[in-house]
């Protein structure tokens, strides 16, 4: 059993809902396929074969387990499609009784003839147009997705597929879903506004999604009017606009990004926002349950969410306004929240341009090189540049052969020495390793060398992975979120809670031991985890296991740091030399450990040691200069923490 962490250990938002967002190489691992083959990634993950007649493709993924049991399931995909192609969702669940049948989200088409299904009632659960809703909580779902192409069509790429599970039994926890956190900063997207009522249709009350829809598609630069939406989107078979899947597919349709999300809290909101991802919130209200609106109540209205003011309450563009001038309206915090979160679940479309902001790397690591690698010929060492550890953003540059170049964001670099800037370290990574992650708050980093990981595939976790947290299990054990949607128990002794608290001496001891769990580990050029480690690796880790990131290379680093008087030297301070015969040109970085000795993870021994300076340098620290050149190398020391 799972509860969640007490307050004082950073608890998040209690997750009734979880989203999965497919749409790389690796996401599809063990699904099944039937005339599709793989896709280069600028036109989806896959894309269908032989057009002299109609082709009938299917994607059917393999089992998913879910984080936790689940009562309610939502789908949709993105594909390319012509005006008389088709695009249909179906998923099923597992019970303790078996596999349920499959359920249909019914087929859309962008030239307007989506028609959902009816009368979708068996032993498991029933089909409420949109969303699955089972008698009782299942564990596992699969999804699979048609793509009917007509003949003498070009091949279509099925680009994304999102499912979306929620445990809708788990109370609503208002403390949890407005709070905000420490970092929060008002924004406000320039959102386009259109008023649903100033439509001359008699069903002008009915067309707030796709008037919504609209909003958000001519935000990213395509033309879109309500009425010309609506018609894209219509149900034929309920006669209603709102039909969730079809809305996202339609965006997808039209070359976003688009799938159905359902959040837990405001905070996740502010976080797709600043990510460039734009919401369209479902909400349902009652008499003067959310004030300032244009509706007295709703059982179900949309409205695109595009910023919060100062004091954190929601701006909108609400398309019921009566009109254009007043569709932007401000909602308390509270009461939007209630509308949203605790009547429908944070249900949303996210839509995006580009998808490629929002990638990590799959436990337990995953190598980038300087170009794509054939491991049989190429020389690795030659190549490698670092290690990306799982959560880490990444951004995907370009795609290839089963390979993506990336920029690995939280790993900072200068281009050269006379750099005045740092940016984002570029190399390419197998595209296997990639995986969908929206920005997250994490709520704890490993500290160990490497952490136990009970549950999951990966069985540990390096150093300095950051994670987020769950709750906790018996036994002191602390469920976290792991990319991809699984999740695992790691130990609590085993992790720092984020923010770390030790400062000054303290945390110098402590980033002293955490180095010294490195001693007598074998030297392993480029990298940066548990797993191995390099000089620079070994600096930025233990750093970052105490909720301090430096920048990758050892040069970096330099630049990063402050310069600090041989003097003045304290444990865990950084020592720098630079190349032999090469003083401009930083190579190496230690960390002083006291009383004349440093430890590193050097080429010198084939391992990481610690020693005294003498016996690197041939000189009694005590006798050093800060910039002193010993056997051809400048020696610096420097500074990080404060």
């Amino acid at each position: 059993m799972t509860t969640r962490i007490n307050a004082q250990e950073k608890p998040a938002a209690p997750m009734r809902s979880y989203t999965l967002v497919h749409f790389l190489p690796g996401d599809f691992q063990d699904a099944e396929t039937e005339n599709l083959q793989a896709a280069d990634l600028s036109e989806g993950v896959f894309k269908t074969v032989g057009q002299s007649s109609p082709v009938s493709a299917v994607l059917t993924s393999a089992p998913l387990k879910a984080l936790f049991p689940f009562n309610q399931l939502l789908l949709t995909a993105n594909a390319a499609l012509g005006p008389g192609d088709e695009l249909a969702c179906q998923a099923q669940v597992q019970i303790d009784a078996g596999w349920s049948p499959w359920f249909d989200f019914g087929s859309f088409n962008p030239a307007g003839g989506a028609a959902s299904v009816r009368d979708q009632e068996n032993p498991f659960g029933r089909m409420g147009i949109d969303t699955i809703m089972l008698k009782s909580r299942a564990q596992r779902l699969r999804y699979r997705i048609k793509l009917l192409v007509r003949a003498g069509s070009a091949p279509r790429a099925l680009r994304l597929v999102s499912a979306v599970y929620t445990d809708t039994s788990l109370p609503y926890d208002e403390a949890a879903a407005v709070k905000k956190t420490a970092g929060f900063k008002a924004l406000k997207l320039a959102v386009p506004q259109y008023s649903q009522m100033l439509e001359q249709v008699n069903y002008s009350r009915d067309i707030c999604s796709p008037t919504a829809l609209a909003m958000a598609l001519n935000y990213f630069g395509l033309k879109s009017s309500p009425l010309g939406t609506a018609a894209l989107v219509l149900d034929n078979t309920e006669a209603i606009y709102g039909n969730w899947s079809f809305n996202t597919r339609c965006a997808g349709a039209k070359g976003l990004y688009a799938w159905l999300t359902r959040l837990n809290s405001m905070d996740e909101a502010q976080r797709h926002l600043c990510a460039g991802i734009l919401l369209i919130a479902s909400l349902t209200f009652g008499p003067d349950e959310l004030k300032n609106s244009p509706l007295k109540r709703t059982a179900g209205h949309l409205m695109v969410i595009k910023g919060f003011n100062a004091g954190g309450n929601v701006i909108v563009n609400d398309p019921a306004a009566p009109d254009q001038k007043t569709v932007e309206r401000v909602y308390d915090r509270k009461e939007f929240a209630r509308a949203w979160f605790k009547n429908k679940y944070g249900t949303a479309y996210a839509v995006t341009p580009a998808i490629k902001d929002f990638l990590t790397v799959r436990p337990p690591f995953a190598e980038m090189f300087s170009r794509p690698v054939n491991f049989e010929k190429d020389d690795r060492e030659k190549l490698i540049e670092t290690q990306v550890l799982p959560g880490e953003r990444i951004r995907l540059i370009e795609a290839g052969g089963g390979w993506l170049k990336i920029e690995a964001l939280e790993q900072p670099h200068k281009k050269s020495p006379d750099a005045k800037a740092f940016t984002p370290y570029p190399g390419w990574i197998e595209a296997k390793n990639a995986v969908f992650s929206l920005p997250d708050e994490p709520g704890a980093v490993v500290k160990e060398k490497k952490a136990g990981l009970e549950e999951a595939a990966a069985g540990e976790l390096s150093m300095g992975v950051k994670i987020k947290l769950l709750g906790r299990e018996k036994d002191s054990g602390l469920r976290a979120l792991l990319p991809g949607g699984e999740s695992g128990v790691v130990s609590e002794k085993d992790v720092n809670y984020l923010p770390v608290k030790p400062a000054g001496d303290g945390l110098r001891k402590k980033i002293l031991e955490t180095a010294r769990k490195f001693l007598g580990d074998k030297y392993y050029w480029g990298g940066r985890s548990g797993f191995g480690i390099d000089c620079s690796g070994l600096a930025g880790l233990v750093y970052r296991a105490w909720g301090l990131n430096l920048p990758r290379n050892a040069s970096d680093q330099f630049a990063a740091s402050k310069s600090a008087a041989r003097e003045s030297l304290k444990p865990a301070d950084l020592v720098f030399s630079s190349e032999a015969d090469n003083p401009e040109n930083i190579s190496h970085v230690m960390l002083y450990s006291g009383e004349g000795k440093i430890i590193e993870a050097t080429r010198d021994t084939d391992s990481v040691r610690e020693v005294s300076f003498k016996e690197k340098f041939g000189l009694e620290l005590n006798k050093v200069k800060n910039g002193q050149i010993i056997n051809g190398k400048k020696i610096y020391f420097r500074r990080i923490i404060r």
